[in-house]
């Protein structure tokens, strides 16, 4: 009987048959049906448990909406779940909610057309679902509510051909109203959806503080008890629950609640990312201008770069049959005042005691997009989903304890996680710190995040040594230039001089990327040694020659890009605390040459003749046949009066072989600087070699643990290194006598 009773409502209750013309007159046709109460506020009024509801209706003006025309779908909260509003909002009855606040209640229980309890579970993004298409976007959740905010007015501030909003109507010069497009929509969780969408009870339990039961349909955080009641203009579906209108992103930003706000990250996301698009068609759509009245410009907004915008109850795109809106939500996750306050203020600006930014309002957008950009998602944020993975649980210096969390609500346009603690982006915490939040690093900076290595460093897992260049010697060397192709849209590539050609080339991302991290170090310097050498980032050494504070690459530093005029380069540390590291200031590049194994083997005439005797080398390869490429060598070569003294030219066949092969130690660097441990190290030969490692000296052991080898740090003789495929990975040293092994 009940669904006899829908089908006459979907297909129009008067719909007849023709017959005959007797037929066609009879009265019957058109008496009520005796379980059909009426329209939808009488269909209300009758439901002994809708009484307060009911009352709620009248009070709201809407019953003479409701019970006139239009259809609808009403999902009104019995009389239980109104005495449990009103006692937790402190009013004594339901004549004590101030109009406004009711009328919005009420609007946000109604939801645009009618649906019955199966269609709510049914609708797809663009119709209805068929029942063998099971994707995602195939289980629409969102309906639309008659609630709709009014036009809203923003205060605006304009800079530099730029508008920016500001909160405080008192720093601005101007207003805008913004056009509302959408009323408000509200989610129907239910099995399909949240089966298709792999959400659990455990996510349902964390925006709405219950349980989420199977077999069951809720609107928002309420259960729907009885479903389907049937009126002339729709349905009327019970509920356990009174459901607060939603409110979309900046409706949670911009609202006061003691102790817990979050306008400083507003602040932030009003100052650079506003884009108004004036709408003419809504302009001239205003009542007013009917009656020949005078209307200000209606403006669209959006924020550019991010990832929706905050007041948009509309998700995605809509056209056609196409509604993401149904099936997508965005997320949101803001630190309070408080918490970003101590970034703010400790970290990103002057305020912090550094010369960083004057103030949060002169960062420049790439800066600002590090710290906002990441705090818009454009999908709901659940315990379950990667969203909420990344922030909260993933193991990094990045990662937020879930313990800081303070407010969860799942809004209208967006999901929103407030948290009374901000983790920084490491880009502000780690060596590149200074970088971003020093205006004399801007090129520097830019290069960083153009070629992509800002990521990196900045979560490198270890200690770095990040020696950083200031915009005024990039400037003077035209070593680094950012060529602008739109500066509106922070569009740019980065070119510099070269030296050599003496002409301006651009510089590719992975050319950029191997110039920075060649200027990051990945061991601290200890000064236990004359000189360190220290791998960068991108495999080759950095040489510290502390006697006089100077440092280079394997070749000395040079003005410009490929430049050809030598300097001395001095680091100079900066103060600001980092994360994993210390930050240093250069003036230069350093600079790096490439030379294989056995070109370099080839200038000790005399070792490399007795490799070739010993049939160890591939001339075809320009290769030593033994040595493993993807493996570390230290070599140690004895001088030419070493091997003629030692008469090693009178060893041939294995006996040549496994003598030379003993003098290249597998797995390992070993500099004269003191930081690799003394120790058995195996040789290429398969024997072990006893080495004792000290400040600028090297010595090789006997079985007795006495030296009979001292190899003192000497410039062109010792720590000279061997590089494979733009990596350095083998060190030789040269030795006045030969390896014996005992």
């Amino acid at each position: 009987m009940k669904n006899t009773k829908i089908n006459i409502l979907l297909s129009g209750i008067f719909f007849f048959t023709l017959i005959g013309c007797e037929k066609y007159f009879e009265p019957d046709k058109f008496k009520r049906p005796e379980w059909l109460p009426g329209k939808l506020y009488t269909t209300v009024s009758v439901q002994e448990d809708l009484s307060m509801f009911t009352e709620c209706i009248h009070l709201s003006g809407l019953d003479t909406i409701i019970d006139v025309s239009g259809s609808w779908s009403v999902f009104a909260p019995n009389n239980e779940a109104m005495k449990h509003f009103l006692s937790e909002n402190h009013y004594a009855a339901v004549t004590d909610i101030p109009k406004g606040e009711l009328e919005k209640i009420v609007e946000f229980h109604i939801v645009q057309n009618p649906w019955t309890l199966e269609q709510l579970q049914s609708l797809a993004f663009n119709g209805w679902r068929a029942e063998e298409n099971t994707g995602a976007n195939s289980f629409a959740y969102k309906r639309q509510t008659i609630f709709k905010n009014p036009v809203e007015k923003y205060w605006i501030k304009r800079e530099n051909n730029k508008e920016m909003i500001v909160i405080d109507s008192v720093d601005s010069d101007a207003s805008k109203r913004v056009y509302v497009e959408s009323r408000k929509y509200v989610p129907i969780f239910y099995d399909g959806f949240m089966h298709i969408n792999g959400l659990s009870s455990e996510d349902f339990r964390f925006y709405f503080d219950r349980d989420y039961e199977q077999g069951n349909v809720y609107y928002a955080g309420a259960k729907i008890l009885q479903a389907d009641i049937i009126a002339e203009n729709g349905f009327v579906h019970v509920i356990d629950k009174v459901v607060d209108p939603m409110l979309n992103g900046r409706e949670m930003l911009e609202r006061e609640i003691p102790g817990e706000t979050y306008k400083r990250f507003l602040e932030l996301v009003y100052w650079y990312y506003p884009d108004f698009e004036a709408n003419m068609l809504a302009t001239f759509n205003q009542p007013e201008v009917r009656r020949g009245g005078l209307v200000d410009t209606l403006w669209d907004l959006n924020y550019s770069g991010l990832n929706f915008a905050l007041q948009r109850e509309v998700i995605g795109y809509i056209g056609g049959n196409v509604n993401e809106t149904l099936v997508r939500h965005n997320g949101l996750y803001v630190p309070t005042d408080n918490a970003f306050s101590n970034f703010i203020d400790g970290i990103l600006t002057a305020s912090s005691g550094y010369p960083h930014w004057a103030d949060s309002r002169s960062l420049p957008v790439d800066v600002a997009d590090m710290i906002v950009s990441q705090h818009f998602k454009s999908n709901a944020i659940y315990p379950s989903t990667n969203s909420y993975r990344e922030i909260f649980r993933e193991i990094g210096n990045s990662s937020i304890d879930e313990g800081d969390i303070i407010r969860r609500e799942f809004g209208s346009n967006c999901t929103f996680i407030g948290l009374d603690k901000y983790i920084p982006n490491p880009v502000f915490t780690s060596v590149t710190g200074p970088v971003f939040c020093r205006p004399t690093y801007s090129i520097f900076r830019r290069a960083l995040i153009y070629s992509g290595s800002y990521n990196t460093i900045a979560n490198y897992n270890g200690d770095l040594y990040f020696f950083v260049i200031p915009d005024n010697s990039l400037i003077a060397d035209s070593a680094l230039i950012v060529n602008w192709i739109n500066k509106d849209q922070n569009n740019y590539n980065i070119q510099a001089l070269n030296r050599i050609t003496k002409q301006v080339v651009t510089l590719g991302r992975n050319t950029l990327r191997n110039l920075l991290l060649n200027q990051v170090g990945t061991s601290a310097p200890n000064g236990s040694a004359e000189k360190e050498f220290i791998r960068t980032l991108a495999g080759n050494y950095i040489t510290w020659d502390h006697t006089d504070n100077t440092i280079q690459g394997t070749y000395p530093c040079t003005i410009g890009y490929n430049g050809i005029e030598p300097v001395t380069c001095h680091p100079t540390p900066l103060e600001e605390p980092a994360d994993n590291g210390k930050v240093y200031s250069v003036r230069y590049w350093f600079n790096f040459g490439y030379q294989g194994m056995l070109s370099t083997v080839s200038e000790y005439s005399e070792f490399y003749s007795l490799l070739d005797k010993a049939g160890l080398v591939d001339e075809e390869s320009n290769e030593l046949i033994f040595l493993d490429k993807n493996e570390k060598y230290t070599v140690f070569i004895p001088s030419d009066e070493a091997l003629i003294k030692s008469h090693a030219d009178t060893l041939s066949g294995q006996n040549l072989q496994k003598f030379l092969k003993y003098h290249f130690l597998k797995g390992e660097l070993i500099f004269t600087d003191n930081k690799q441990s003394s120790g058995y190290y195996k040789t290429a030969s398969g024997e072990l070699l006893s080495v004792f490692t000290g400040p600028d000296i090297i010595k090789i052991l006997d079985n007795y643990g006495n030296p009979y080898i001292s190899i003192p740090e000497k410039e062109n003789s010792t720590n000279i290194m061997i590089s494979e495929d733009s990596e350095i990975n083998s060190v030789i040293h040269e030795i006045n006598d030969v390896l014996v092994h005992y």
